[in-house]
């Protein structure tokens, strides 16, 4: 009797594949002529984490200039688009792509936090770069200032969930570092949001921003009266306004597991209409009061 055999292909665990997509995602860049900066997950030094990371995708920062760039060359290599930039977070910092066989990248143009301009923002980190091995390739990384303000200003935007384990870790002299560093890409509200002292910023611009992502207690209308009185300059307030009655499509596909219909686009519109009075009836009652 003869047995037949089946061949069972080993699973790769998440953490491995996440590993290995940075070691891709490096290949990718230099092939590209791509400057890039591994940051979070693997980038991080393990002294600065409090546990092991179970990433569950790649961040990457690029050069703005090279951003299409990447993108292109992620492309070709089999990644799509599935969240843009304006979709992804509030902060619309990243956009997320994602591939048949490896990890989802996401790819940050800028980091919440730093309020400079983003390609000044990206000089500066890169000139104190560093390697790191991540899946036994070198992929380059922030200085260990930066990955501690990444890591700090991260946690700030966690609403309380997060420590910030990286500040906490770092020791004195590094903590010194990164204060400097804050103040040179104009980040002390989003570092000082991390690590207990928003108080001392009440005068920043965007002070009611990181007051919101930093606590627990916030609903939407905090988040977009927050957005609103943050945002610099009527255009960009008005664009606030506009986004929040908007309904974002990206998510509702993402909800329905398939692409919006017309009909429930404009359902979800309404609800979330009402849902806006709802909440401001509720708040206006409550300060009659």
């Amino acid at each position: 009797m003869v047995e037949t055999l089946t061949a069972v292909t080993p699973r790769v665990p998440a953490w491995a594949n996440v590993h290995l997509s940075h070691a891709m995602v490096q290949r990718v860049a230099e092939e590209a002529g791509v400057d890039l900066l591994h940051i979070k997950g693997p980038a991080t030094d393990v002294a600065l984490r409090a546990e092991r990371h179970r990433s569950a995708d790649v961040d990457v920062l690029v050069r703005p200039a090279h951003l299409d760039r990447l993108i292109a060359a992620l492309e070709a290599q089999g990644w799509s688009l599935y969240t843009g930039f304006e979709e992804g977070s509030p902060f619309e910092h990243a956009a997320n792509f994602r591939h048949p066989s490896w990890s989802f990248v996401d790819v940050h143009r800028t980091l919440p936090g730093p309020r400079a301009d983003p390609e000044a923002v990206f000089e500066r980190l890169w000139r104190d770069r560093g390697t790191a091995p991540i899946a036994h390739r070198p992929c380059t990384v922030l200085s260990p200032a930066g990955q501690v303000l990444v890591q700090t200003t991260h946690a700030a935007r966690s609403q309380g969930s997060e420590p910030a384990d990286a500040w906490a870790r770092c020791g004195e002299d590094v903590q010194r570092e990164v204060r400097v560093l804050a103040e040179e890409l104009q980040a002390t509200t989003a570092l000082a949001a991390g690590i207990g002292e928003l108080a001392q910023h009440g005068d920043a611009p965007d002070f009611a921003l990181w007051t919101f992502w930093s606590r627990r207690d916030g609903d939407r209308l905090d988040e977009w009266s927050a957005r609103f009185r943050s945002a610099v300059g009527a255009g960009a307030k008005l664009r606030v306004l506009r986004q929040s009655l908007r309904v974002n499509r990206t998510h509702l596909a993402l909800r329905l597991g398939r692409e919006p219909r017309r009909g429930e686009i404009v359902r979800a519109q309404f609800a979330r209409l009402r849902l806006a009075g709802k909440v401001l009836g509720a708040r206006l009652r409550g300060a009659r009061r």
